[in-house]
């Protein structure tokens, strides 16, 4: 039997060798510390992507890797992990933390792909965007952990003049928060029409769903296998489901419809985009919440070695949330008229839910939920918009609410070279309207502004010749929001990769 073993490995071993393919592998490792004249930091020195930077003068180090390895035809494996480690500034002593920021397995063929684990998405306009392109999934807080099978642009003919793609993805929830263990299902689809040679309109859906887990005040949410079936078309929960559910949709549904368009000139990459959010089925297609969302202006030159070479303008719009009522009391005729069934909106049912009242749908109180009321949060963070803002966490560590999610704002960016140097910056305004619901003494009656700047400045060839680059950024909070402060930071990367 051993020696019909090893027959069997040296014949694998022969088979995957003749497939020959080209192995990669990358490390890196940082160690970065951030310093601010207040309490906290200011707001682009504690946002940043992976939501790992905590909020007070810190010291950060990390250290990843990531392999991959090209079989034929397209096939491809791969793996990768990142650590991060964590002092930051307490209250009176420091405070130490660790925890892992990627850690997956992947596997693909051509346009399809599977990801296990904790990986981060691909993000749109780089870092300069306020959203990353994505208004629900931003990316500045921590990877949720699960499986993602999802397909790059595929064309059904060579002019590319039609393409699709799409995912179908399960995480769960690993903080601490008001419903432990809450279960999230994504699914998004997305279309590609070529107007012309240099002219592309994108268009498509992105829903995103909170459910199961064990609620502090619901007990047991519904888990089932019938239940994520229900999930996943927003279907009525069963009879263990909240009168909520029952009458709406089993879980916290929320997501995003979105419309690009670009233009690749001779000299520059153009693109536009409206990012519309959505929070139930009453705002996704019908648009009801319009014109609330993110409308992004990007401009990329061809020409990378210039004081300018990209330019990003967005504008924030969550104000009108579909109008400031959701129900009114029924009229006595409304209650005693016969509607058609398909004008759900005036059918008078006496075991309604909403037997007695017409619902226009207002208050839509974008990433707030009323069951799952650390809303659309991870680790205290938002996961989309940052400018939307949960409530601090209680004692328990716990987020109850989302208080400012009312928000009209501008953002700009800016990439290019000083000299042979890169810079970023950025610049982000705000008017904050706070939340529907909030108490008639609520600090955000006021609707307080708030401008937070961001300068980072790199350096690599000029002060070593090793592969290493060294970052500096300089940052401020000015306004009513947040208290006025200033903030420095420091950054070493050294980044390698062989083949």
């Amino acid at each position: 039997m051993k020696v019909k073993g090893i027959i069997i490995i040296i014949a694998l071993a022969h088979t995957l060798c003749s497939f020959a393919g080209d192995f990669k592998s990358e490390w890196n490792t940082s160690y970065g510390m951030s310093a601010g004249s207040g309490s906290v930091l200011p707001f682009w020195s504690r946002t940043v992507l992976g939501g790992c930077m905590p909020s007070t003068s810190s010291a950060l180090v990390t250290a990843g890797a990531d392999l991959s390895y090209d079989f034929w035809d397209g096939f491809y494996v791969g793996a990768g992990a990142d650590l991060v480690g964590t002092l930051s500034k307490g209250d009176p002593l420091p405070s130490a933390g660790g925890m892992i920021n990627r850690l997956y397995l992947s596997a693909g063929w051509r346009m399809l792909h599977a990801d296990v684990g904790i990986k981060p998405r691909r993000r749109d306009f780089g870092d300069l965007s306020l959203t990353g392109g994505n208004i629900i999934y931003s990316g500045y807080a921590r990877e949720l952990p699960g499986v993602n099978l999802w397909s790059d642009w595929i064309y059904f003919e060579k002019g590319h003049w039609f393409g699709v793609k799409g995912n179908l993805a399960q995480y769960k929830m690993m903080d601490e928060r008001w419903t432990m263990g809450t279960l999230v299902h994504n699914k998004s689809l997305a279309f590609k029409l070529a107007l012309g040679r240099k002219v592309d309109l994108e268009f498509g859906i992105d829903h995103w769903v909170q459910w199961g887990g064990v609620s502090r005040d619901l007990g047991q949410r519904p888990s089932s296998w019938k239940d994520y079936y229900r999930v996943m078309f927003a279907l009525p929960g069963g009879n263990d489901a909240t009168d909520s559910d029952r009458q709406n949709a089993l879980g916290n549904h929320l997501g995003r419809e979105f419309l690009r368009l670009r233009w690749r000139a001779s000299d520059f990459v153009m693109t536009f985009q409206y990012d519309l959010p959505f929070e139930d089925g009453r705002t996704m297609i019908r648009i009801q919440n319009a014109p609330d969302g993110v409308y992004t202006l990007s401009l990329a030159l061809n020409e990378r070695k210039a004081l300018v070479t990209d330019v990003i303008y967005e504008y924030v719009h969550t104000t009108w949330q579909s109008g400031d009522v959701h129900d009114r009391p029924a009229t006595e005729e409304e209650m005693t008229t016969v509607y058609p069934e398909d004008v759900d909106n005036y059918w008078q049912d006496p075991d309604d839910f909403y037997y007695g009242r017409i619902v226009i749908g207002g208050r839509d109180n974008y990433f707030h939920n009323g069951e799952y009321r650390s809303g659309w949060t991870y680790y205290g963070k938002s996961l989309g918009l940052p400018l939307i803002l949960a409530q601090e966490p209680g004692p328990e560590g716990v987020v109850k609410r989302i208080e400012n999610n009312r928000i009209r704002g501008h953002h700009l960016g800016l990439k290019g070279l000083i000299g042979d140097l890169p810079y970023m910056f950025k610049a982000t305004y705000s008017s904050n309207w706070g939340a529907f619901g909030n108490p008639s003494d609520s600090f955000f009656n006021t609707r307080p502004w708030q401008m937070s700047l961001a300068f980072e400045l790199e350096l690599g060839k000029q002060v070593t010749d090793l592969p290493m680059i060294l970052r500096i950024g300089a940052y401020g909070d000015f306004g009513e929001l947040y208290r006025n402060s200033a903030g420095l930071s420091f950054k070493i990367m050294y980044k390698g990769s062989s083949k």
